[in-house]
């Protein structure tokens, strides 16, 4: 018989790493699109009788641009301490952009 140490049983207390948090980077990019998105958005009122359905989007894109994705930005700088609320922070913040990237590029399809 080979004499072999045991292996050591994980710590348990330690739980699962923290997921990383949303770059910096990431959220000031967001920041800037937020004003782009509704001076673009109150353009499109002007092409509101050729494009009615187009126009309606842009318009629920540009109500979520000035609600939604402020407190998508502020979700994402929280710091929880439950590994599954950080992954829930990081996900808001990967989707903050989403509205105001939407609404400018359906008003640049206009």
């Amino acid at each position: 018989m080979s004499e072999t140490t045991p292996a050591r049983p994980a710590d348990r207390t330690a739980g699962p790493p923290a997921p990383a948090p949303v770059p910096v980077w990431a959220t000031a990019a967001t920041v800037a699109l937020i004003p782009v998105a509704l001076l673009f958005g109150a353009f499109a009122g002007m092409a509101a009788d050729r494009y009615p359905q187009t126009v309606a989007l842009v318009v629920t894109g540009w109500y979520a641009s000035w609600t939604v994705t402020p407190l998508l930005v502020v979700a994402s700088r929280l710091r929880p301490r439950r590994p599954a609320w950080a992954g829930l922070c990081r996900w808001a913040g990967w989707a903050a952009p989403i509205p105001p990237a939407v609404t400018i590029l359906l008003v640049l399809g206009l």
